[in-house]
């Protein structure tokens, strides 16, 4: 039997990067009220100003995406996130010594460009060691860390200053590198670099000495044979017509997952329950739906590989519908009246942690499990780069607008397009999207290209 704990072990370790990038994410609700008010930093920003910060740490992803994936192609996954280790350390430490706006925006490109880079990296290395059997729970462990480095900051932001709070974000990268180095490089991309030794060590490292992979590791090298038996340029390559249709997928549940409101609700958290009527302290709601976060994704882990992609998505996207459109229905309320919610102060935190129990569930994870497994392995850091910069390009879009259109047209009206955009999602999916659950990268491969095995 295979050491699956050691999967475990390295999936976990490569995804303490997302556990920073989570941090980063979730850094800007709980300061949100001291930065925008008189604090000790001496720098006070306005609404619209402050939501720069948001955004740009989201812009910031988007713009190191194509990069990391030439670097991938180039050093391999595991080393080029621990040289984001030092862009990471750069930008808490921009954000620590601040003395200006402009040193603020700097660090959160700065972790930004870190954050967005694991974003690649992590699904990508953890989906390359891992046996079919256990790969959607190895790839899911890049969503459980982002979702405990937002609950993470949201704990710590909620209690401390914004000086202590930036240096206890500046942790977790430094574990992460320390940890990490330990590991084995992936066996896919050494075996793609003609490392055939140094990928049967990883190999055993993975699997141990014990156990027979040599069935596993013959189909990695034929694999492999076969990319290079039909190699063709990069351009050629992102033109096949499998390819093309990968990443027209891909990109379709990445644009989805952000539009269906995600970071809206995380960066502007503290400030969508100062807006309702509830009794309890904002900063402790926000704490919740941190929790929440973590709870469904540990609980998503479980059933990734029991139930498969598209039922998770399904049933995502369902309740997304259901929670978001209670949460419309409470700021139109509220907008129309506000005495007439006043006995509804429970709705709007309630559906929030329905909408990010069920969204971690399906939404959150899927989206970067399924972009790590359809590509091969010549396009893989380019066409896994090109999902990623949707992602981030559709997230900056939404944390900027959104302030812009809740102050507009009202939190009823945004919320109820999130929640047509969800349920369009699930129609989408359900006719759509294809299963890689128990499936070999060749067997996926083969389905793409229409043919069945």
């Amino acid at each position: 039997m295979a050491k699956v704990y050691r999967q475990y072990f390295a999936g976990l370790a490569s995804a303490g990067g997302a556990l920073a990038c989570g941090a980063a994410i979730g850094w800007s609700a709980p300061v949100q009220e001291e930065f925008t008010s008189e604090n000790d930093y001496g720098i006070t920003f306005t609404t619209n100003e402050y939501a720069w910060t948001g955004s740009l740490m989201t812009l910031g992803a988007a713009f190191v995406c194509f990069p990391i994936g030439v670097l991938i192609t180039l050093i391999g996954p595991k080393w080029t996130m621990l040289l984001m280790v030092i862009l990471f350390e750069i930008g808490w430490a921009l954000m620590i010594f601040a003395q200006n706006k402009i040193m603020i925006f700097a660090a959160r490109v700065l972790t930004g460009m870190a954050g967005g880079s694991f974003c690649i990296c992590a699904p990508m290395y953890c989906t390359a060691i891992s046996q079919k059997e256990v790969r959607g729970i190895v790839g899911s462990f890049f969503q459980l860390l982002i979702t405990n480095g937002v609950l993470y900051a949201f704990a710590f932001g909620g209690f401390t200053k914004a000086f202590i709070f930036n240096i206890i974000c500046s942790i977790p990268p430094i574990i992460f590198a320390v940890v990490f180095i330990f590991c084995p490089d992936s066996p896919i991309f050494l075996i793609a670099k003609d490392r055939v030794e140094a990928a049967q060590k990883s190999m055993e490292w993975l699997r141990g000495k014990d156990f027979d992979f040599s069935a596993e590791f013959n189909e990695m090298k034929a694999d492999n044979a076969k990319l290079k038996e039909n190699k063709v340029n990069l351009g050629k390559a992102l033109c096949r017509k499998v390819t093309l249709k990968a990443l027209g997928l891909s990109i379709s549940l990445m644009v989805l997952q952000q539009f269906s409101g995600i970071n809206a609700v995380i960066f502007y958290s503290t400030e969508i329950f100062k807006s309702t009527a509830g009794d309890l302290e904002p900063r402790f709601s926000t704490i919740i739906i941190g929790v929440m976060l973590v709870v469904a994704t540990v609980v998503s882990l479980f059933i990734i590989d029991r139930y498969g992609r598209i039922p998770l998505l399904l049933l995502s996207s369902v309740f997304q519908v259901i929670s978001i459109s209670c949460l419309s229905v409470y700021f139109f309320l509220k907008e129309k009246d506000e005495k007439s919610v006043e006995s509804l102060g429970w709705l709007p935190l309630l559906s929030i942690c329905i909408y990010i129990l069920m969204f971690s569930v399906g939404f959150g994870p899927v989206p970067w499990v399924f972009m790590a497994e359809v590509f091969t392995e010549d396009v893989k850091g380019i066409a896994g780069s090109i999902s990623a910069t949707t992602n981030w390009g559709c997230a900056f879009i939404v944390t900027q607008v959104f302030p812009i259109l809740n102050g507009s047209i009202g939190g009823g009206a945004c919320f109820a397009i999130f929640a047509i955009i969800s349920a369009v999602g699930g129609v989408y999916i359900f006719f759509c999207v294809l299963e890689t659950k128990g499936k070999t990268f060749a067997e996926i491969q083969a389905e793409l290209e229409g043919k069945k095995e």
